[in-house]
Order: structure tokens, then sequence, then C-alpha cells
């Protein structure tokens, strides 16, 4: 009689343990991806060689386990910019502020990793170019420009002109297009992108022009039409090297 009710109680203690083992949840690692903010990937940053910038770095959830941890780590750097706080661990989803700090840094392209870590799963990478670049694009673009100005009307002819810094990112340019020394435009640089702008504006002699373009530390080439020229308007490229 012991023995059957020892049997009896290993039985249901057997069922039992089936029972749990198929209830038992099992656990899915946390999916997730990592971006910056308002964006669908990592963006290319663009940082001035003095200073600060502030890289939002959004963790979005996913699917699995919502508990569990994704650490960021940044690495890549080189020894003239740092990064606070360079590793992070939070649930996500969650934002981090990631602040990289130059100082005197020299102006190049670095390719920079930013690693994810999770429980259970293989590391992801997601890397992105920083570019350091002068807190004042305008400086390497002052004084004498050797300039070749094309256009559709007038052809195409070469002339010297001069650059001034009026404010941070923005030129003026003295003879520009090589319409006179009583000409001045105002071209403005954004350093994030390497692109210029030239506003609708009368540049003198009579002469309204407005533009667009692209630079880089030795050069110009902009885009721009003009009215009031002896041709009366025209379509022109001028070019400008340090």
């Amino acid at each position: 009689m012991k023995k059957i009710g020892l049997l009896v109680i290993t039985l249901i203690a057997t069922i039992c343990a089936v029972i749990i083992s198929c209830n038992k949840a099992v656990k899915i690692p946390v999916s997730y991806s990592v971006v910056s903010n308002h964006a669908d990937a990592v963006n290319d940053i663009f940082i001035p060689d003095s200073g600060q910038f502030d890289m939002q770095i959004l963790v979005k959830f996913f699917s699995g386990y919502s508990q569990d941890n994704v650490t960021l780590k940044i690495t890549g750097l080189p020894a003239d910019i740092s990064v606070t706080p360079d590793s992070f661990s939070a649930v996500p989803t969650y934002l981090e502020d990631f602040v990289f700090t130059t100082n005197h840094a020299a102006h190049n392209t670095y390719r920079i990793t930013i690693t994810g870590y999770a429980p259970e799963e293989k590391p992801q990478s997601y890397t992105f170019n920083l570019t350091v670049i002068p807190a004042d694009c305008a400086t390497s673009l002052l004084g004498s420009l050797n300039g070749h100005n094309a256009c559709s009307v007038t052809g195409s002819t070469n002339h010297t002109a001069t650059g001034t810094s009026v404010a941070q990112n923005t030129l003026s340019i003295n003879n520009f297009g090589g319409y006179g020394s009583a000409t001045n435009a105002m071209v403005y640089l954004n350093c994030d992108n390497d692109s210029l702008s030239v506003p609708l504006q009368n540049i003198g002699n009579g002469i309204g022009l407005q533009g667009y373009g692209v630079f880089t530390a030795t050069g110009m080439t902009i885009y721009y039409s003009a009215t009031g020229t002896p041709a009366g308007s025209d379509n022109c490229t001028v070019t400008y090297s340090k």
C-alpha cells in the first residue's frame, strides 16, 4: 500500500513538473534600433574645432523582453575630441545626449562607431562620419580670391575678388563676378553641409543677383542669376580659389 501511495505521489509530482515546464515563459531577447533623434539612421555630424556638439541618440524598443538594458558605447574618437558620456545604459525606449567636446581639434573626418549591447544578443554596430570644421567657415576664404566667371550671355572672364568677414559664417565679396570694385555681395555659408546661399540683393552698380553654391576650405562655386548687367540679365557660374 505504501508503494502504491509513493507511486501516486511521484506521478503527481512528475505531472506537475511537466505542466510547469510547459507553461514556463521563454525569454525572448530584446529587439531594438539605434538612430539619431528625429531620423531613421545615425546621421553624420559636423563639429566646430573648438566647442561642443550635442548628439541625441534614440534607442527604440521593438519587441522581446521589455526589461533588458541596452548599453551604448562610442569608439573611434581621436585624442583631441572627447564625448560625455562615452557609454550609457538604460531600458529602451530612451533618448540619450552624447556631448562631443573639441579643443583646437584637427580639421578632418573620422569614422565613429556606436555599439549597442543587450543580454543574449550579438552586439549591433552603427557608424557615422564626424567632421571637424572651423568655428567660422569664412576664415579660410578671406583675402584675395582668384575668380572665373562663366555666363550664358556675356561669356567667360577672369577677375580678382576680395573676401571679408562681416559676421560668423558670412562673407562679403568685393568685385563679385568681376562687376567692379564698387560691388559687394553677401554670401552665407552653411558649415553643416558645405553649402552657401546668396540672397536676392543689390550689390552695387545697379546690379541685382541671387544664387546658391558649395564651398571648401580653398574655394567656392556659385551659381547665380543677375540683372542690370551690361547684357541686361544673365545666368552665370563663378568659381573662386585661394
